[in-house]
């Protein structure tokens, strides 16, 4: 794809590619009846939002695999976010499924990177083998839609910070 021949982020990819379809639209009112119906600025809010936290979710989910890289001396290379979601507490935890590349085989890692960004604050919470890659297609289209899911699953005030 374009985003990996430039060496961009997939969510930077998005983010470019919205914002420039919303300032056509807007640089011309009524233009061709232009209109997509209901409220347009909260629709543009949301859009705008689904890529900011897929964009934080692919940061946290590269921390995690960088952590444990240097913790384990390990070579874990990042691949992509296949699942990712967030739970709003004292910051946001985000809870990802992390597809890397180990020796040249992908594998899954479950994640959960805990964030309080007015504190400069990242920890990985968890990172754990979650098994050999094979979630190709099915996951992978629930990924596209870029819907982030709420989760209850975890406590981080109980976590030591790494």
């Amino acid at each position: 794809t374009m985003a990996r021949r430039c060496g961009c982020s997939v969510g930077a990819t998005l983010l470019a590619l919205s914002l420039a379809v919303l300032l056509a639209a807007s640089a011309v009112p009524g233009a061709a009846g232009f209109h997509l119906g209901g409220d347009e600025s909260g629709l543009v809010r949301g859009m705008l939002a689904a890529v900011r936290e897929r964009a934080e979710a692919e940061d946290a989910a590269r921390f995690a695999v960088a952590e444990h890289n240097r913790k384990q001396g390990s070579a874990l290379e990042f691949t992509r976010v296949v699942n990712a979601k967030r739970q709003v507490v004292a910051g946001t935890l985000h809870d990802l499924m992390v597809e890397v590349v180990d020796s040249g085989k992908k594998s899954m890692y479950k994640a959960k990177v805990w964030v309080k960004p007015w504190q400069n604050f990242k920890a990985v919470v968890e990172f754990r083998h979650a098994g050999d890659f094979q979630y190709e297609s099915s996951v992978a289209s629930d990924v596209s839609t870029g819907q982030v899911l709420s989760s209850t699953t975890s406590d981080p005030s109980k976590v030591s910070q790494f």
